[in-house]
């Protein structure tokens, strides 16, 4: 039957003794049992951030491997600006520091470390490292508030919002999507960095090498080439190159052009892959 509108009563939006509509029966109710229907549809939408879908799986994450003679400032500005949104495009994952570095590294770490982005911070994938870090008691580099009231208490708590930087775990420990934090382990020489860089289990787009010895930066290329991107003393600058480099029986071949001519370098790479 119509009414005056036109509309049958059958399609109407509202049935006098149906508490779901009729053309969204079947479907589940996400608002049942809520009091503040925008605050939780807030809630819900940070499970579909970043728009990119970053937060979901890995993309192009970066590591950093800083050896002794490395620029420790530069590596702490990259480290501290990722840690803002450490959840993304390109950004950094890891950080492998050589062992005299290590105390320098994190302590300029906390003194520099900033607030998260908010959505970040009650993000379900850092909701879920939080809990991964409290089931294996992690160490962690954190930004600390004290309880001035409490005068026996010589460390204070995590403050809200603040990020993470895990010491002594790798990243594959925090589950398959992007955990929101950075891990930081140490190394004492070559072979060991390369063992923790394996043992992140992630597939590194960049391999971001801090080092005097330039030596050390190719040894690397040779040794982790199942990684495609390699940059030395630097991270973030684009590859803007047409130069041939060819890794072959262990020596490092490469042809660069400089002002117009052709300039053939050869020099031994010492780690061996067989």
């Amino acid at each position: 039957m119509d009414n005056a509108h036109g509309k049958q009563f059958g399609d109407s939006e509202k049935d006098e003794d149906a508490e779901v509509l009729p053309r969204f029966k079947g479907l589940p109710n996400i608002t049942e049992g809520v009091e503040n229907i925008h605050l939780h549809l807030m809630q819900r939408h940070l499970y579909l951030y970043p728009a990119d879908g970053s937060h979901t799986k890995w993309m192009a994450p970066q590591v950093i491997i800083l050896f002794e003679s490395g620029n420790i400032n530069q590596v702490v500005d990259a480290v501290v600006n990722d840690l803002k949104h450490p959840i993304g495009y390109g950004l950094i994952a890891s950080i492998l520091v050589q062992e005299p570095l290590r105390q320098p590294l994190v302590r300029r770490l906390k003194a520099r470390m900033e607030l998260m982005d908010e959505r970040i911070a009650n993000h379900p994938n850092f909701q879920h490292t939080l809990k991964m870090i409290e089931r294996m008691n992690c160490k962690s580099v954190f930004i600390e508030e004290f309880d001035v009231t409490d005068k026996q208490k010589l460390y204070g708590r995590m403050k809200e919002r603040s990020p993470l930087v895990i010491l002594d775990f790798p990243q594959i420990y925090f589950g398959e999507r992007p955990s929101a934090i950075i891990t930081l382990n140490t190394f004492r020489n070559l072979n060991e960095a390369i063992q923790l860089c394996l043992r992140e289990g992630l597939n590194f787009d960049t391999v971001s090498v801090w080092t005097t010895k330039l030596t050390e930066g190719y040894d690397l290329v040779s040794a982790l080439a199942m990684f495609p991107n390699f940059k030395f003393n630097c991270i973030n600058v684009p590859f803007q190159t047409t130069a041939l480099v060819v890794v072959n029986n262990n020596y490092h071949y490469e042809v660069l052009s400089v002002s117009g001519e052709l300039i053939t370098i050869v020099f031994p790479i010492q780690y061996n892959m067989s």
